[in-house]
């Protein structure tokens, strides 16, 4: 009997640990006009910005805001030139576009920085980046910009960019694993830089996390597997992670992992409807958005742009 016992209680601590996170589910919202993947977004009061990405023949210069609360989509002025990879961020009620690859590009050679204030309406040209950058993420946080990432000249660097001064500077410390096509978030205070491609062009499971206060990184727990091209977003005080690709072989990912309240692992939940990356994610206090992305991964993937918006409810 003794033995029977043991034998159930291991099975239900076996049972008990390997439960998914909380699982909500997916629905689908209102479709942007257009397929947007590689775009930049940013999330501004409860609309969702999405400006850019990628286009069959050349990167597009729309500029839209999704409104989370009542599902509908609005066109704003056009972005002053066409282009995908870029990053988008807020700080004080104004976003900014920074980098990413132009129509005329010829590897990542664009370091320019715009600023669209909505109450103004168009995009006023702010001071270039200390070099160029693509396929790089940046966020705002206690009033100032962070760029991390990307390729470009010296991609370990962080570019830092204060709007009282209106100037960059570069952080003494740099990205320990440099790395494209990453996702970024802010939670707790630090910057999770998680995913990503690695100069190699592998994905890779790796989190790092910049501590603000200490100005210093250390390692986070990694994701159950590799990936880039990913969505991440924090909703109800947890980090979210969704999509993803790997290009050998080639795939998309539909799935959806969330970092456990402690910190120390990625627990698994409700997968997307539709596997895809290159997307952007986003959350309100009530709802997680993915939107755009493509289905396919690398070569396919202007080939398969979405115009899929994802609404994820507890």
């Amino acid at each position: 009997m003794r033995t029977f016992l043991q034998m159930l209680a291991l099975f239900c601590v076996s049972i008990f640990v390997t439960l998914p996170a909380s699982a909500g589910e997916w629905q689908e919202g209102a479709p942007s006009s257009t397929g947007l993947a590689f775009a930049a977004s940013a999330l501004l009061g409860d609309e969702i910005y999405v400006a850019g990405g990628a286009g069959i023949s050349t990167p597009q210069s729309s500029f839209e805001a999704y409104d989370t609360i009542g599902d509908i989509w609005r066109s704003l002025p056009a972005l002053p030139m066409g282009v995908q990879q870029a990053a988008l961020a807020t700080v004080n009620g104004r976003l900014y576009l920074s980098g990413g690859y132009l129509a005329q590009s010829n590897g990542p050679d664009n370091a320019s920085f715009w600023v669209f204030d909505p109450s103004v309406g168009f995009w006023v040209q702010g001071p270039d980046m200390p070099a160029p950058r693509a396929w790089h993420k940046m966020t705002g946080v206690n009033g100032r910009l962070y760029v991390i990432g990307g390729v470009g000249s010296h991609a370990e660097r962080i570019f830092v960019f204060d709007p009282v001064s209106d100037s960059w500077e570069t952080l003494a410390v740099s990205f320990p694993a440099a790395r494209a096509a990453l996702a970024l978030v802010v939670h707790n205070g630090n910057i999770l830089a998680i995913g990503g491609r690695l100069t190699n062009g592998a994905p890779t499971p790796r989190v790092d996390i910049l501590d603000l206060e200490a100005n210093v990184w250390h390692r986070g727990p990694a994701l159950p597997e590799p990936r880039a091209s990913l969505g991440a977003a924090v909703f109800e005080s947890q980090v979210h992670v969704a999509g993803g690709e790997q290009v050998s072989p080639p795939r998309t990912f539909d799935t959806h992992y969330v970092l456990n309240d402690a910190g120390t692992s990625w627990e698994t939940s409700t997968p997307l409807n539709t596997p895809r990356h290159g997307m952007t994610m986003a959350a309100t206090t009530d709802s997680l958005f993915v939107i755009g992305g493509a289905t396919g991964p690398g070569v396919f993937t202007v080939f398969t742009v979405s115009d899929l918006v994802s609404i994820y409810k507890p």
